[in-house]
Parts: structure tokens; sequence; C-alpha cells
């Protein structure tokens, strides 16, 4: 143990008994040195931190709005509109995308006043350039003969206007409910088919 502090102490004494031992303008070169190294790295520790503090992250939205309502319309008709809670849009991420979240409801209109199909979500993320939305969490879709479907995940290409989902769905329809794995639809929920019916019973229209 004791050869070992001697060993690492020899280094440093050297460097000392030199430093003392060389003249006085010498001495001065050695801590001015040292002074300048010590402020280039204090600057540089110090611009770190400013880029730190002054750059956003990406995780974080480019903008946020609350009580978000958002109309499609066509000829001055409304076509489409969506209410969220929160929308936040994350386009500095890899991809792009939407958030919608606190609740959502998208209203379709078909050519009337009033909405004949409604979406109803906890959340759902829209892929702007694709125009594909992932809508998850209590999904409600009903038209307007009442018929009424539930699942937990779904998507809906607004391109192509179209539903589908490859999650368990019920339908519940004309005095029936359908349970099945896999879905597709018209995106007013009008036509629709599901796939891998796994039940159909029959119900009370009146509960």
């Amino acid at each position: 143990m004791t050869s070992y502090r001697i060993r690492a102490l020899k280094p440093v004494l050297g460097g000392f008994f030199l430093f003392y031992l060389s003249g006085v303008k010498q001495r001065r070169n050695i801590l001015s040195g040292l002074l300048l190294v010590f402020l280039l790295s204090s600057c540089s520790n110090q611009t770190d931190d400013v880029e730190q503090a002054t750059t956003m992250p990406k995780r974080y939205p480019l903008n946020e709005q609350y009580g978000a309502k958002i109309t499609y319309s066509d000829s001055a008709r409304s076509m489409l509109e969506i209410e969220a809670g929160v929308v936040k849009d994350f386009g500095n991420m890899d991809p792009p995308y939407i958030y919608f979240g606190g609740g959502l409801k998208v209203y379709f209109f078909n050519g009337g006043e009033r909405a004949s199909t409604v979406l109803l979500a906890d959340t759902a993320r829209q892929l702007e350039k694709e125009e594909l939305w992932a809508i998850g969490g209590n999904v409600v879709v009903t038209n307007g003969k009442g018929e009424r479907m539930t699942t937990e995940l779904l998507y809906w290409n607004q391109k192509e206007e179209r539903l589908y989902s490859e999650s368990l769905v019920q339908i519940r329809s004309e005095g029936q409910l359908i349970t099945g794995k896999g879905f597709e639809a018209d995106q007013e929920f009008n036509t629709y088919r599901i796939f891998n019916v796994q039940g159909e019973i029959t119900i009370d229209e009146n509960e």
C-alpha cells in the first residue's frame, strides 16, 4: 500500500519542484497558460449550458390548442367537424403527427345540417401527409340508422374515406349484437362488414 502511494505522488511532486525551481518569468507564463485553459473551458461549458436551456427538445409540441374545433367544408357546407379537448402539433417529430386528447368527437355530415354519423373516442393521432388516423380508447361510431359499433382501436383513412380495425369489434343493429375481430366500412358507417364473427345474439331494443 505504501509503495503505491509513493508512485502515485512522484509525478505530482516532480511537477511541483520543476515549477518552484523555474524562474519568476517562467512561472508567470505557466500560470497564464493554466488560467487561459481554465477560462476557455469555462466559456465552452457556458455555451453548452445556454444551448441546452434555449433549444426546445423535439418531444415538445410546436403548438397546442385547448377546446379545439375544426371544420372541413365544401361550397360553404359543412362536411366534417372535429372537436377535441386538446390538440398538439408534433410537426417536429419523425414522422410528424397531430395528437388529439381530452375526448374526441367527429361529426360526418351527409349534405344535411345535422350530422349523419358521429364518432367518439378518448384520443387519436393523425399522420397529416398520409391523412391516416389511429383512434383509440372507448371508440364508438353511430350512424344515422342508429347502428352502433364499439372497439378499442380504429383506423380512419381520411383520403380513402374508409374506417377499419383489426381489433375486437361489436356492432349493435336491428335487435342484434354481433361480435367479431376485424372490421371495415365507409367513413359514414353506412355500409360495413365484420371479419371473423365470433358471436351473434338477439337483444331487447328497449335496453
